[in-house]
């Protein structure tokens, strides 16, 4: 199986760079492809900056709102994959957003990912999440109404009427499968990305990926709301996650090696293991702990 990055950004190129270079000091051989999709005013400052990093650049420039493209961020990796995508080497895509700290190699953050299957963190049912996330509830008429045309998309496409399912869209994997149907039928303008893209893979039979210790954190979920840092590595708030405690797991044999949101540049040479630990504990005989 053919791993591949699909590297999805928009803004901050320095950050953007200096990740970059550490998913290519970490995975030597392994395709990069750049998914830009910022103002189109900077679409060639950014091919400037980054195309040295990248296999391959698209930038996506249809007329369309930060916000919009935000909430439907499966159509901007829909149309990367029917413009140049579909054409590039690859069987299972890895999706790493700018302000994504991978921190060990694809080979071993993937090794349970079998062909074929997709990975979606935080993957569970509607009814585990319904009652307090706010994009599956009623408590917002326009989320509701959305929901509800997904649903009317789902029946009068494919006769579905059984239950959504839902991710955290974070830590993703998929198979050039998926990508291939979802383009093939035209991507609804419908729903939201972290339950569009989940209960469509299960209505085109895609297999997921279960066994990877990839648990974001639900911050609107009231059981875990008060959740203590090292349980909030993966979350989907634009909290960034602490230099310190990003070290911290660093140091841990069995600590997390996916970090979502960190928008600073990193040290990429710094090892895990006893490299990490030692600036740890340096960092709190100083005072700078963070």
């Amino acid at each position: 199986m053919m791993l591949a990055i699909l590297f999805w950004f928009y803004k901050d190129f320095d950050v953007c760079e200096n990740r970059l270079a550490g998913l290519r000091a970490r995975n030597p051989g392994v395709p990069i492809y750049g998914l830009y999709g910022g103002e189109a005013a900077q679409a060639l400052e950014a091919e400037r900056r980054l195309r040295q990093w990248l296999d391959d650049f698209y930038a996506f420039t249809e007329p369309r709102s930060a916000h919009w493209k935000w909430q439907h961020g499966d159509r901007v990796i829909a149309a990367w994959h029917r413009d140049c995508g579909a054409e590039l080497p690859w069987d299972s895509l890895v999706i790493v957003q700018w302000d994504m700290l991978l921190l060990a190699p694809l080979e071993r953050l993937f090794a349970t990912l079998k062909p074929g299957h997709a990975l979606f963190s935080g993957l569970r049912p509607e009814r585990e999440v319904a009652g307090w996330w706010g994009w599956l509830n009623d408590s917002d008429p326009d989320k509701r109404t959305d929901r509800d045309a997904f649903r009317t998309y789902l029946k009068d496409q494919h006769g579905y009427q059984g239950e959504l399912l839902c991710c955290l869209f974070i830590v993703v994997c998929l198979p050039r499968r998926f990508l291939t149907l979802y383009v093939s039928e035209g991507p609804p303008e419908v729903g939201f990305l972290e339950y569009k893209l989940p209960t469509l893979a299960r209505v085109y039979g895609i297999p997921f990926c279960e066994d990877h210790p990839y648990r974001p954190w639900w911050a609107s979920n009231p059981e875990t709301r008060h959740a203590p840092a090292r349980a909030r590595l993966l979350n989907a708030v634009g909290e960034d996650v602490s230099f310190d405690t990003i070290l911290a797991e660093m140091a841990r044999p069995d600590g997390g090696r996916i970090v979502h949101p960190y928008r600073k540049l990193f040290p990429n040479r710094l090892k895990t293991g006893l490299p990490a630990g030692l600036l740890a504990r340096m960092r709190r005989l100083c005072g700078r702990v963070s």
